[in-house]
């Protein structure tokens, strides 16, 4: 109950505010934004779908191929790979090295 009576209130300032400032430049770029966001979501939909279906059209066609096992082994080959770069050791100073400390380093080796 109090949700909607804080909504009706909302929507009382926002036609207030409407008619008080008419269909000036900001309503217009408010319901510009408004169709773009629609667009945006209507677009990603569409994207979301046809990615389903041709993700449900490799896996007929693994199916249909029996490549599936070749298809896994590859991808735990890829994954193995990644995991190893992953875990490459970084060299581990005791202590940080203070901006003076590295300059005269720098010096000293040139």
């Amino acid at each position: 109950m109090a949700n909607n009576e804080r909504l009706t209130k909302r929507v009382k300032k926002m036609e207030e505010w409407i008619a008080e400032n008419g269909s000036g430049p900001t309503l217009n770029n408010f319901n510009y934004l408004l169709e773009m966001i629609k667009d945006t979501s209507a677009r990603f939909l569409e994207m979301e779908r046809t990615t389903n279906q041709y993700r449900n059209l490799v896996e007929e066609f693994f199916t249909s191929k029996e490549i599936g096992d070749e298809w896994n082994a590859f991808i735990e080959e890829k994954n193995n790979a990644v995991q190893k770069q992953q875990t490459e050791e970084v060299s581990v100073q005791e202590e940080a090295e203070g901006s003076e400390e590295t300059i005269e380093a720098q010096e000293e080796e040139e």
